[in-house]
């Protein structure tokens, strides 16, 4: 009967796959966070212009022992809204290996 009661988690995995950090003390900062969710991308506008913003702003983060690619796999969920949103959460389970 509890088996019956728990949420299915089998096929809800994110469709973004973020490789393993093995970084110490590696941590995205709220302010980073913040300022990729300050031009989210919704659908409507240029995604030509999201991607130049969202790369501006992930090449200032750096750390030594984890690459930009996994910063903007960590980070890109975080710049859509709405629509786009709903398009990512969409897509296959493990589907996006890489940037």
């Amino acid at each position: 009967m509890a088996q019956m009661l728990q949420a299915p988690i089998e096929g809800y995995e994110d469709a973004i796959v973020v490789p393993p950090i093995n970084a110490n003390n590696f941590e995205l900062k709220q302010t980073l966070i913040n300022l990729v969710q300050s031009n989210q991308f919704t659908g409507r506008q240029d995604p030509h212009n999201h991607l130049r913003f969202f790369n501006k702003v992930t090449s200032t983060f750096r750390h030594p022992e984890v690459s930009n690619t996994t910063v903007k796999l960590l980070l890109f969920p975080f710049s859509l809204e709405g629509e786009a949103r709903i398009w990512l959460d969409k897509e296959p389970p493990r589907s996006i290996l890489t940037w």
